[in-house]
């Protein structure tokens, strides 16, 4: 579940949020000086920031430290800095701590510190938190067990576009979990993954055709889905495709490699299959 964001995602939310007027000024400097690639400038400038006290010059310090972005890697010093920051209630850096306890990365695993940092973060309005706390309610992991809970948390998420809690509600539709069982509703979740270029959301669009989930079967869509993910490498659907090609329901087709997708408007499943 550690999914770390980019520090150029993690710049443009933090700019947005305001600071005192003297580390305000410095930290622009130091957010510029990164995005100009200048790494080792920009961390000698946002390290005083950060000694200021300012919660956002902290959190993309420990990122930089974690990372060795600019600066020798130094894990320990950087939890302390992400510790500071997401105590000061910096979203972000809330949301990494979650993420840290869930993997037990540089703190001792605890599903509890997870559900504790990752709710801050969600309640914050980070989507990425938001997701995994669904989930944490789904499998009772470090909360109470409540699915209504998942649904409500993944919701939220989708509301923002992140494409895993797509795909996290799209699965919760068509098993009919906390949630009436919509195969359309499904459908449209995970086309909307797809289009962003997710594999296992290509691959569930190809179940959903092979096996005529609420839509009529259809090997032809079934067979572009499966193509469309196992080009990504997702290996689930390259078995499928495979295991298809042999009994000759779909034909055979070259797997070069992909470092972008884009999904086959041929494909579309919006608004019918």
């Amino acid at each position: 579940m550690l999914r770390i964001k980019s520090l150029l995602s993690i710049v443009a939310f933090s700019l947005c949020i305001s600071s005192a007027a003297y580390a305000k000024t410095q930290f622009e400097l130091g957010t510029e000086q990164y995005n100009n690639e200048d790494y080792t400038g920009a961390y000698i400038t946002l390290i005083e920031v950060a000694k200021e006290e300012d919660p956002n010059a902290q959190f993309i310090v420990g990122h930089m430290l974690l990372f060795g972005i600019g600066i020798e890697k130094a894990p320990t010093t950087a939890y302390d800095w992400l510790k500071k920051s997401a105590d000061a209630g910096n979203p972000s850096a809330q949301n990494y701590m979650g993420n840290l306890y869930i993997a037990g990365e540089l703190v001792p695993q605890s599903d509890t510190e997870a559900a504790k940092w990752f709710t801050a973060a969600a309640e914050s309005g980070i989507a990425e938190s938001q997701n995994d706390l669904g989930h944490m309610y789904l499998e009772g992991r470090g909360v109470e067990k409540s699915v209504a809970k998942a649904v409500e948390w993944f919701k939220k998420s989708v509301a923002q576009n992140f494409t895993e809690a797509q795909l996290s509600l799209g699965l919760m539709h068509e098993q009919g979990m906390g949630v009436e069982q919509d195969y359309t509703k499904a459908a449209e979740l995970y086309q909307l993954a797809a289009e962003e270029g997710s594999a296992q959301a290509m691959h569930n669009l190809g179940l959903l055709m092979y096996f005529g989930n609420g839509f009529e079967q259809n090997n032809d869509k079934a067979c572009g889905f499966f193509t469309m993910a196992a080009k990504l490498g997702f290996q689930d659907s390259v078995d499928n495709l495979n295991l298809l090609i042999q009994k000759g329901v779909c034909e055979k087709v070259a797997m070069p490699n992909h470092t972008k997708s884009l999904v086959d408007p041929n494909f579309n499943t919006a608004p019918n299959l």
